[in-house]
């Protein structure tokens, strides 16, 4: 059964570390895969510190979703 998640900016840190560990991954090895696939050298606390402060790009978020295995899908409210 598919898991719908919706994400909110004042708990985005804990959703993405949950979504990372149902995946078998901590953020350190979430980032470090981002960064082999997409052939970047940031660090896990520029991702903190992005997230933290409102600053996390949605082609980030998209390149955190690839690696997890998920789709960022915008649906209108009910």
């Amino acid at each position: 059964m598919e898991e719908d998640i919706k994400l909110e900016t004042e708990n985005l840190s804990n959703q993405l570390r949950y979504l990372a560990n149902k995946e078998g991954l901590n953020m350190t090895l979430l980032k470090f895969a981002v960064n082999q696939l997409f052939n970047k050298k940031d660090s896990v606390r520029n991702l903190y510190n992005k997230i933290k402060n409102n600053r996390l790009r949605v082609s980030e978020l998209a390149e955190i979703a690839e690696v997890l295995n998920y789709e960022i899908i915008l649906r209108k409210k009910p």
